[in-house]
C-alpha cells in the first residue's frame, strides 16, 4: 500500500505565509475601510500626555492696593448703598430711548432721528461729573465718545475699554409681553429690566462707574486708559466704532493699544463639567446680509400667473432654509481649544474618559473630530460656533390685495464661519438663486453681474442680488500664550475666586471662545492683536437668561457689580510694564 504524498516543507511554509498575509489583508482592509481603526487610534492615545502643555491655569493676579486696603472693591460688591446708587445710574441710562434701526442716515443729514443720544450724553455729564472734569473727552461724528486718561507712563501701551450707547429696537407688537416697560429701568430685587441692561449698557456704565471711583480716589495711572463708545453697533457701527476707530488710528497709530475689552460673554457654570468657565472672546465670525430683489411683470390679481414673486421668492426662502451649510472645527477656531479646556480641566470627572480623548485628538484624527463636531451640533447654542448661520430676517412684497406684486425683497443675515470667507457665502447663495431661477425662466445678476439667462428669456422676471454693505471676514484671533491673556484670566480667578465664590474648591479657567454675533471690534483689528470680547460677569445662560435682543431683557444685577469690581481692579492690576508681553 503506498502512502499518501506529503507536501515539501517549502510549500507548507508558503500556505502559511499566504494565509498569514490574506489574513492581515483582510484586517487591514476592516480597519481601514471602517472606523474601527479610528476608534481605536482614540482608545489608545494617552490623555495625560494629551494635557501637557493644553489651557494652562493662569496664576490669581490682584493689584497691589487690594492687599494694602481692599475695603474699595469690597463696597463695590456687597454695601447695599453702593448698590443702590449703582441701580439708579443703570436705570437712568436705560430709560433713555436709544434704539437705533438698520440704514439710518449720518447725524449731519437727519439730526433729529439721532437727537435722544444728546439728552443720553447729557445724562452721562451729570451722572459721572468728575470724569468729565478730570478725564479728557472727545466726540466723534457728533455722538461717538473717547474718554482718554493719560497715563504717566508713555512706554506703556494704553488699554481700552469699549461699549455702545445704542440698543435694538422694541417690536411695537410685543410690548405687552414685557413684565415691566422696556424703557423703565425697573429693578425687582434681583433682576433690572429693559432695552439696553444686557446688551450694553450694563458695560458703558460699568465702565464710567469705575473711572469715577478711581478718580474720587486720586488714582494717577502709569497705563492711560481710554474708553471708546459708538452709537450704532446694532446696525453695524459704520456711523460710530467705524469713526472712533479712525480716529484713534490717527492719535495712537497702528498696534499701538495694550488690550481693547469690549462686550462679550463672561462666567457661566459650563453644561459639559457643570464647573464655572470665563469665556473671553478671541475670534469672531464674518458677517454678510444678502439681499435678493425679484422684479415680475404686475397685473390684476383675478388673473395671476402660476406663481407670483412672493410665491417664487418663499421658495427660495424654503431651499435656502433646506440647505443649512455645514458644520467645520479645526483649530483656527478658538471653539476647539474651548473644549480642550474642558477636557483638560474637568474637577467633577463629568467628561467620559473616551470622549475626554475625542476632544484632546480632534485637532488631528478625523473620527475624534466628526464626534466632537456632531456633539456640538446637537445644542441649538453652540451649533451655530462651528458652522456658518443663515436666517431668513426680512421679507417685503405687494401693495395692494387686487394688484400682482412687481417686487419682492429678501434679507438673509449670514455670520460666516472662522473656517469660510465672505466670497464662499456669496457663491453659495448665488448658486441656490439660479437654481430656483431656472424652475421659472428668471434672469439672474448677482454682485453687478449677470450669472444666468434663460436660453430663450421671455421677460419673466430677474433676480438682482446684492449687498448694502459689503462683508466681514472672520477676526484675526487673539493670542491666548501670552501675558496679556495671563493677566485678563489671572485677574477673573482673584476676582471671583478671592472676593465672589469665596468657597470655590476649583481654580477658574478662563478658556477662548468666540461668540456668534458681532462686536464694535470689527473696526479696532489695526490697534491691538490683542482683543478680547468679554463682559467677566456671572450668569446661567448669557444668550436665553437675559433676554438679549428679545422681550424682557434684563439682568441681574449682583452680577453688573462683579463687571464693575472686575473693572476696577484689571485697571490697576495691568497699570506696570510686568503685565506687558
Amino acid at each position: 500500500m503506498k502512502g499518501l504524498p506529503t507536501e515539501s516543507p517549502n510549500r507548507s511554509r508558503r500556505k502559511i505565509v499566504f494565509g498569514l498575509a490574506t489574513t492581515f489583508s483582510i484586517l487591514a482592509i476592516v480597519l481601514f475601510s471602517s472606523n474601527l481603526f479610528g476608534h481605536l487610534s482614540i482608545a489608545l492615545s494617552s490623555v495625560a500626555k494629551d494635557k501637557a502643555g493644553i489651557c494652562p491655569v493662569s496664576p490669581r493676579i490682584a493689584p497691589t492696593s487690594f492687599y494694602k486696603n481692599n475695603a474699595t472693591v469690597l463696597t463695590i460688591l456687597n454695601s447695599k448703598e453702593y448698590k443702590e446708587k449703582s441701580i439708579q445710574k443703570l436705570a437712568g441710562a436705560i430709560q433713555i430711548d436709544t434704539q437705533i434701526f438698520d440704514d439710518q442716515p449720518d447725524v449731519d443729514e437727519d439730526p433729529k432721528i439721532w437727537a435722544n443720544f444728546a439728552k443720553f450724553h447729557k445724562y452721562l455729564q451729570e451722572t459721572f461729573p468728575l470724569v468729565y472734569e478730570q478725564i479728557d473727552v472727545q466726540t466723534v461724528n457728533t455722538y461717538g465718545l473717547i474718554y482718554t486718561w493719560k497715563g504717566s507712563d508713555s512706554k506703556l501701551k494704553p488699554v481700552l475699554l469699549a461699549a455702545h450707547q445704542d440698543v435694538v429696537p422694541v417690536q411695537k407688537e410685543t410690548l405687552d409681553k414685557w413684565t415691566y416697560p422696556p424703557f423703565s429701568g425697573h429693578y425687582d430685587g434681583k433682576y433690572i429690566y429693559g432695552r439696553g441692561a444686557a446688551d450694553c449698557k450694563n458695560v458703558l456704565i460699568a465702565i464710567l462707574e469705575t473711572l469715577e471711583l478711581l478718580v474720587i480716589q486720586g488714582y494717577k495711572p502709569q497705563r492711560t486708559i481710554i474708553a471708546a463708545f459708538g452709537f450704532d453697533e446694532e446696525a453695524s457701527g459704520h456711523h460710530g466704532a467705524a469713526q472712533i476707530a479712525k480716529a484713534l488710528e490717527k492719535t495712537w497709530g497702528h498696534d499701538s493699544l495694550y488690550a481693547i475689552v469690549d462686550e462679550g460673554m463672561g462666567l457661566n457654570i459650563d453644561p459639559v463639567t457643570d464647573t464655572i468657565f470665563a469665556n473671553p472672546g478671541t475670534g469672531e465670525k464674518g458677517y454678510i446680509d444678502i439681499l435678493v430683489d425679484l422684479t415680475t411683470p404686475g397685473g390684476h390679481s383675478s388673473i395671476p400667473p402660476d406663481h407670483t414673486s412672493i410665491g417664487i421668492i418663499s421658495e427660495l426662502g424654503y431651499f435656502i432654509e433646506k440647505d443649512p451649510y455645514k458644520p467645520i472645527l479645526t483649530s483656527k477656531n478658538p471653539i476647539l481649544g474651548h473644549y480642550q479646556c474642558l477636557a483638560v480641566h474637568d474637577p467633577k470627572h463629568k467628561i467620559p474618559r473616551f470622549f475626554k480623548k475625542i476632544i484632546l485628538e480632534a485637532g488631528y484624527n478625523k473620527l475624534a473630530n466628526s464626534k466632537l463636531v456632531e456633539a456640538i451640533s446637537k445644542d441649538r447654542l453652540s451649533k451655530y460656533l462651528i458652522r456658518t448661520s443663515q436666517a431668513l430676517d426680512i421679507i417685503r412684497g405687494g401693495e395692494k390685495a387686487n394688484a400682482l406684486p412687481e417686487d419682492t425683497k429678501l434679507l438673509v443675515n449670514h455670520r460666516i464661519a472662522i473656517e469660510s470667507n465672505v466670497d464662499a457665502v456669496k457663491e453659495h447663495f448665488t448658486a441656490r438663486v439660479v437654481e430656483v431661477a431656472k424652475k421659472h425662466g428668471l434672469r439672474v445678476k448677482s454682485f453687478d453681474k449677470l450669472v444666468y439667462e434663460p436660453e430663450e428669456y421671455e421677460g419673466a422676471g430677474e433676480f438682482s442680488v446684492y449687498s448694502t454693505k459689503g462683508g466681514l471676514e472672520a477676526a484675526p484671533v487673539t493670542p491666548t500664550d501670552d501675558n496679556v491673556w495671563k493677566y485678563l484670566s489671572g485677574v477673573t480667578r482673584h476676582v471671583f475666586e478671592d472676593l465672589v465664590f469665596t468657597n470655590i474648591t476649583y481654580p477658574i479657567v478662563s478658556s477662548p471662545s468666540i461668540m456668534t454675533g458681532n462686536t464694535d471690534t470689527r473696526y479696532y483689528w489695526n490697534l491691538t492683536r490683542n482683543i478680547f470680547r468679554y463682559s467677566p460677569f456671572f450668569v446661567d445662560s448669557f444668550i436665553g437668561g437675559l433676554g438679549i435682543h428679545s422681550v424682557d431683557e434684563r439682568l441681574p444685577f449682583e452680577g453688573h457689580l462683579q463687571l464693575h469690581a472686575w473693572f476696577y481692579e484689571y485697571l490697576q492690576a495691568i497699570d506696570t510694564v510686568k503685565a506687558d508681553n
